[in-house]
C-alpha cells in the first residue's frame, strides 16, 4: 500500500511537472529528494535583506499528526493553482510567501490524507492537522507479526498516546475508562493510587484468575493485587468471607507511567488472544512504549501539572432536632450528649484539598543508527483524607541500535518507585474503619481534636473509635520498588525482492518488592480497650517474572502478485514467583513501631513458583489482491500449575476477512470477518496439592493435619472457545469509521469445588467441571462531522458494549460465591442462571415462614457507552469523555449500616421502612447502579508560533486545564456506583461497605517542547 501511495505521489509530481513545462515555470522537486537551495559557501554573496514584494505576505504555521499531535516533517505545502510551495521542517513548521488576500493551501504527506485549507486575508498563522491513512494502521496479531488494520480478521481495540493522556490519570487502567468497546473498567474505591478492575467481554471464570494478561514491550508483567494485611486489625475475614481481599488492594499495573505509552492494543476475543494460550482467557492488553524516531533530531518535552483532589460526594447524616429524638435513636447517651450543633463528620474527615503536582520530562530522537527515548516523572497526589495520598517516581530509557544493515537491537528499562497511603476503609468487624464508625455516630457529637491536639473518645462506640483520630494517627503505607527491563534483537537473515526471513529473540524481567507498613499506636481509642494495645504490621512481597523467547518469521510477497504470506513460529519460556511474608506484632512496648517491640508476634509466609513453556505456529495469508485474509495458528503449552506439568494443552485459532469492492460512493472500505479461537485459564497455584494446616501440633510437635481441602492430580486449565463475527467499514473519505462485532464464548472445565464425604478425611475437593456461556455485542463509531477550511474540526467517537452470561452446566449443587448471606444479598452459581446474579430473601414462603430465596438482581450492566469528543479551532482545543453505564445492581450495605444505627439522613421517611423490609426482603438494600459520568474534560491553548519563537530554544508551548470525574449523574444513594468491597473479583462485585470516598480532580498543565 505504501508503494501505491508513493507511486501516486510520483504520478502527481509528473503531472505538476508537465503542467509547469506548459506554463514555462520550474516544477517542484519530489519530497523524497529536495534540491539544495543554498549555494556553496565560496559562492555565497554578501548578506542582503530582500523585501517581500508589495503584493505578497508571509504565512507561517505548523503541520501536526492528528493522532499524536507531533509535528510532521517533509510535508509539502503548495499554493493551490500554482507550483509554488515549501516543505515543513523537522518539527512540522513552515513559512511561505503567498499573494495578498485569501489563499488556499494544499497539504500532502506520505501516509497521511491530503488536505486543503483556506487562509483568510487577515490570517498570517495556521496550524493544520493531517489524519493518518486509516487502512495503513498496523495491528499486532501474533507474538512476532502484525497486519494492516484494513486486513484484520479480529476485533482489536487500539488506543493511542493522545487519546490515553488527554486528561491526567493516576493509572493506565483509569486512563482507559470509557475508551474501549467490550471493556468494563471500574474502580473498587476512591482511594488514591489505583485499585481498578478491567473485565473484557464479561465474566470468564468463577474461581480462576480474573485479570487480563498485560504485555509491555514484549514483557509479560505482573498485575497481581497483594493484600496489605490490614484485615488482621479490621477482622474483616471473620465470618462468611475468610479471604483477605477486603484490604482495598492495588493491582500493580498502576505502576506504569501512562505518559510513556505510545499505543495500547486490547485483544478481547479468544481468536485474537489464542497465541498467548492459558493466560489469555481474560484478554490480552499489549502496551508499546515510546521510541525515538529515525532521522529525527533531539526533542525535549517538559510538562508541569498542578492540581488538587476534592470530595465529590457525601452520604449525609441524620439531623436531630431535639434531645428526645436523640434519645429515641441512641438511648440515654443520645440525650446526654445532644447539642443543636450539626457536625459534618464526612467533610471533616475527607475535606482536604491539598496541592498535588506532576512533573514530566522526556527526550527523544536519533543519532546515527541509534534511536533513544528517555523519560522521568515525579508526582505527588494528595488524598482527601489525612495521611492518604499517592507518590510515584518513574524513570525510563528505551534504546534502539542498528548493527550493520541486517541486525537491530532494542532495549528498554523502567525503574518505578511508588508510595501509596491507603487509609482505613471497607468492611470490618472491629468497628474501626472510617465509615463503619460514622454510621453509628450521631451528627451532634464533636470529634475534632482539642487545643492540645488530643482527640476525644467516641461515646457511642464501646471501643471509643474516633475516625478523625484514626485518620490522623494510623499509618497504612504501601511502598513499591519495581524494575521492568527487556531486550530484543531482530536479524534479517535473508531478503530478496519477493521474500524475507527474520529471526527474533527477546528476554524480559519484571521484578518488584512491595512493602506494607501499618501502625496502630496504643493511644488510639480503639486500641486502649484491648488487652495488648498497639499493633504494628509489616508485610513484604518479592515478585519476579522472567520470560524469554525465540521467533522466526518468513514473509513472501511475489512481485506483481496479489497475495502475500507470513509464516511465524516460536518458543517461549516464562517463570513467575512470589514470596510474601507478614509479621503481626501486638502490645507495642512504649508505643515503639518496630515489629520486634511487641509482646505477641506472629508470622505468616506464602511462596509460589510457576514455570510455563510454550511453542506456536502461525500462518497469515492475503489473497485476491489483498482482499481476502486467512489466519491460522496453534499454540502448545505446559505449566507447572497443571496436575501433569509435562502434558501439552493446545490452543488453536482460525480467522478470515474479506474486503468487498465498495458498492456505494460513500463507502471507501467494507469488510466482513469471522474468527474462532481457544484460550485457557490456568489453575491457581496449589490447586493440585493437599493443604496442610499450619496451626496444628501434637504435644508441641508439628502435626500433619490437613486443611480439609484436597487438590487434584488431574487439574487442568479452564477452556474457552469463542466465535466472533464482525463488519468494519470506512465511509465518506475516512470521515466515518464503523466497527460492529457479535460474539459467543463458551468456558468449559471450570475450576470448581465439591463437598466430600467425611469418611474420606477431607471436606472439599478441587476439580474441573461445568460450563458457562457469554454472548455480546460491541460497536464503535468514529465520525468527523465538521472539518472546515477555517481550521475548525470536530471528531467524535462512541463505543457500545453489551454482554450476557449464563451457567449452562453445573455438576455440583448450586453454591454461593460471595456476599454476606441471603438476608442481605449473595451471589449464587446456578445452572440456567446468569453467572452474575444476586439472590436473596424475597418474602415469606407459602407457610408464612422466612424466606423464599430467589434472584433479586444482577451486577452485569444492561449496556455501557463511551462518548468522546475532540474539537479544535486554530490554537484552541476542547475534549471531553462521557461514560454511561445502564443497569447493574449494587448491594448497598453502607446504607444498611446507617439505617441500622437510626442515623441515615432519611431515616424517618425511608430508613425505618427499609429496616422493616429487610427482615424478609434483601432487595431493601439493592439499588440501581446506572450512572453517567463526565470522566474527562480538557481545554487547551497552543501558544502562537510568533510568541514561542521569541523564547530561545523553545519550539512549542501549550496551556491546558483538565478535570477528571467532575460530574456524576446517578440515582444511587451511596457514595459512588463504582465500588467493590472485595476488590478484583470475578463474581462478587458491586458490594458497598464503607468504601474510601470518591473524589474529583482539577489540573492546570504547561507543556513545553524544546
Amino acid at each position: 500500500m505504501k508503494q501505491a501511495l508513493i507511486s501516486g505521489c510520483a504520478l502527481a509530481l509528473l503531472s505538476v511537472e508537465a503542467q509547469a513545462q506548459d506554463q514555462g515555470t520550474a516544477a517542484p522537486q519530489p519530497a523524497a529528494a529536495p534540491q539544495p537551495t543554498t549555494p556553496p559557501a565560496a559562492e555565497q554573496p554578501a548578506a542582503t535583506v530582500i523585501p517581500a514584494p508589495a503584493n505578497t505576505r508571509k504565512i507561517s504555521g505548523k503541520v501536526l499528526d492528528a493522532l499524536t499531535n507531533d509535528g510532521l516533517p517533509l510535508t509539502r505545502v503548495i499554493i493551490k493553482g500554482t507550483t509554488k510551495g515549501v516543505e515543513t521542517e523537522l518539527d512540522g513548521s513552515f513559512t511561505l510567501d503567498v499573494p495578498k488576500g485569501p489563499v488556499t493551501l494544499l497539504f500532502s504527506s506520505q501516509d497521511h490524507k491530503d488536505r486543503e485549507v483556506t487562509v483568510g486575508a487577515n490570517r498570517n498563522e495556521v496550524t493544520v492537522s493531517l489524519d493518518a491513512t486509516f487502512v495503513e494502521e498496523m495491528v499486532v496479531v501474533g507474538r512476532a507479526s502484525e497486519v494492516a488494520r484494513k486486513n484484520l480478521a479480529n476485533s482489536v481495540a487500539s488506543v493511542n498516546s493522545e487519546e490515553l493522556n488527554r486528561a491526567p490519570a493516576s493509572t493506565v487502567d483509569q486512563a482507559l475508562q470509557g475508551k474501549v468497546a467490550g471493556a468494563n473498567i471500574q474502580s473498587n474505591s476512591g482511594a488514591p493510587g489505583g485499585g481498578m478492575q478491567l473485565k473484557l467481554r464479561g465474566v470468564s471464570t468463577i474461581n480462576g484468575t480474573t485479570a487480563p494478561l498485560y504485555v509491555i514491550d514484549g514483557i509479560i508483567v505482573s498485575d497481581v493485587a497483594i493484600a496489605s494485611g490490614v484485615y488482621q486489625v479490621t477482622e474483616s475475614v471473620r465470618g462468611s468471607n475468610p479471604s483477605p481481599t477486603q484490604d482495598n488492594q492495588v493491582n500493580r499495573i498502576a505502576d506504569l507511567n501512562p505518559n510513556d505509552i505510545e499505543s495500547i492494543e486490547v485483544l478481547k476475543g479468544a481468536s485474537a488472544a489464542a497465541i498467548y494460550g492459558s493466560k489469555a482467557s481474560n484478554g490480552v492488553v499489549i502496551i508499546t512504549t515510546k521510541r525515538g524516531k529515525a532521522g529525527a533530531g533531539p526533542r525535549v518535552d517538559v510538562t508541569q501539572r498542578l492540581g488538587m483532589y476534592s470530595l465529590s460526594n457525601t452520604l449525609g447524616a441524620r439531623r436531630f432536632s431535639s434531645a428526645e429524638e436523640a434519645r429515641e435513636a441512641f438511648g440515654p447517651k443520645g440525650e446526654q450528649f445532644y447539642t443543636p450543633t450539626f457536625y459534618d463528620h464526612e467533610r471533616q474527615l475527607a475535606g482536604r484539598r491539598d496541592l498535588s503536582y506532576e512533573t514530566l520530562a522526556s527526550v527523544s530522537g536519533s543519532a546515527g543508527d541509534t534511536r533513544y527515548f528517555a523519560s522521568a516523572m515525579v508526582k505527588d497526589d494528595k488524598g482527601i483524607i489525612a495521611n492518604t495520598g499517592y507518590q510515584k517516581q518513574s524513570f525510563r530509557l528505551n534504546l534502539g541500535q542498528k548493527i550493520g544493515s541486517d541486525i537491530e537491537v532494542n532495549t528498554s528499562a523502567n525503574l518505578v518507585h511508588s508510595l501509596g497511603s491507603r487509609g482505613l476503609t471497607n468492611n470490618d468487624n472491629a468497628n474501626v474503619t472510617y465509615l463503619m464508625v460514622l454510621a453509628g455516630t450521631p451528627s451532634f457529637v464533636d470529634l475534632t481534636s482539642a487545643s492540645d491536639g488530643l482527640y476525644p473518645s467516641n461515646p457511642f462506640l464501646s471501643n471509643g473509635s474516633n475516625p478523625l483520630q484514626t485518620a490522623a494517627l494510623v499509618t497504612n503505607d504501601e511502598d513499591v520498588w519495581r524494575l521492568m527491563g527487556s531486550a530484543d534483537a531482530v536479524w534479517n537473515a535473508y531478503k530478496s525482492e519477493s521474500q524475507n526471513f527474520r529471526v527474533l529473540a527477546n528476554v524480559g524481567v519484571d521484578r518488584f518488592q512491595q512493602k506494607n507498613s501499618l501502625l496502630f499506636p496504643p493511644d488510639l481509642a480503639f486500641q486502649q480497650v484491648l488487652e495488648r494495645p498497639g499493633v504494628s504490621l509489616y508485610g513484604t512481597s518479592d515478585v519476579l517474572n522472567l520470560n524469554t523467547g525465540v521467533n522466526v518469521v518468513h514473509n513472501y510477497k511475489p512481485v506483481g502478485g496479489g497475495l502475500s504470506a507470513t509464516t511465524s513460529a516460536g518458543f517461549q519460556f516464562e517463570q513467575r514467583s512470589m514470596d510474601s511474608v507478614y509479621v503481626n506484632s501486638r502490645g507495642l512496648t512504649g508505643g515503639q513501631p518496630n515489629v520486634s517491640s511487641g509482646t505477641q508476634v506472629g508470622v505468616l509466609q506464602n511462596r509460589q513458583l510457576v514455570r510455563d513453556r510454550g511453542l506456536y505456529l502461525q500462518e497469515e495469508m492475503l489473497l485476491l489482491d489483498e482482499k481476502l485474509t486467512l489466519v491460522g495458528a496453534v499454540r502448545g503449552e505446559q505449566s507447572s500449575n497443571n496436575g501433569d506439568p509435562n502434558k501439552f494443552f493446545f490452543y488453536p485459532k482460525v480467522a478470515t476477512a474479506y474486503r468487498l469492492t465498495p458498492f456505494h460512493p460513500a463507502i471507501n472500505e467494507f469488510k466482513i470477518r469471522a474468527a474462532y479461537g481457544e484460550t485457557g485459564n490456568q489453575p491457581l497455584y496449589g490447586y493440585k496439592f493437599i493443604g496442610l494446616a499450619t496451626n496444628s501440633n501434637i504435644e508441641g510437635q508439628g502435626g500433619f493435619v490437613t486443611t480439609g481441602v484436597v487438590g487434584s492430580k488431574d487439574i487442568r486449565p479452564e477452556r474457552q472457545r469463542e466465535i466472533e463475527l464482525g463488519v468494519d467499514t470506512l465511509l465518506f473519505n475516512g470521515n466515518a469509521v464503523v466497527e460492529l462485532t457479535v460474539y459467543q464464548r463458551t468456558i468449559s472445565d471450570l475450576l470448581l469445588q465439591r463437598a466430600l464425604a467425611p469418611s474420606t478425611g477431607y471436606t472439599t475437593e478441587l476439580f474441573n467441571g461445568g460450563e458457562m456461556r457469554n454472548r455480546g455485542v460491541e460497536a464503535m463509531l468514529q465520525v468527523t462531522p465538521v472539518r472546515q477550511d477555517n481550521g475548525f474540526e470536530w471528531t467524535s467517537t462512541a463505543t457500545f458494549t453489551l454482554n450476557r452470561s449464563k451457567i449452562t452446566d453445573m455438576p455440583v449443587p448450586d453454591f454461593i460465591v460471595g456476599g454476606f448471606g441471603t438476608s442481605l444479598g449473595s451471589f449464587r452459581i446456578e445452572e440456567g442462571a446468569s453467572a452474575t446474579q444476586i439472590v436473596g430473601n424475597a418474602g415469606l414462603d407459602e407457610n408464612g415462614e422466612c424466606c423464599v430465596v430467589k434472584k433479586i438482581g444482577d451486577t452485569e450492566p444492561d449496556f455501557r457507552v463511551g462518548f468522546s469528543n475532540t474539537l479544535k479551532y486554530g490554537d484552541f482545543g476542547l475534549s471531553f469523555l462521557l461514560d454511561w453505564q445502564q443497569g447493574s445492581d449494587i448491594i448497598n450495605l453502607t446504607r444498611y449500616l446507617y439505617d441500622a444505627a437510626s442515623n441515615s439522613p432519611d431515616y424517618l421517611t425511608g430508613g425505618k421502612a427499609r429496616q422493616e423490609l429487610i427482615k424478609t426482603h434483601a432487595a431493601a438494600y439493592l439499588e440501581d447502579a446506572t450512572f453517567l459520568k463526565l470522566r474527562e474534560v480538557t481545554f487547551t491553548y497552543t501558544l502562537p508560533q510568533s510568541a514561542v519563537s521569541s523564547i530561545p530554544g523553545v519550539k512549542s508551548a501549550r496551556l491546558s486545564i483538565s478535570g477528571r470525574n467532575l460530574l456524576t449523574f446517578t440515582n444511587y444513594s451511596g457514595l459512588d456506583p463504582e465500588v467493590s468491597n472485595f476488590g478484583n473479583q470475578a463474581i462478587a462485585r458491586n458490594i458497598d461497605v464503607a468504601p474510601f470516598p470518591p473524589s474529583r480532580s482539577f489540573w492546570t498543565s504547561l507543556d513545553v517542547g524544546f
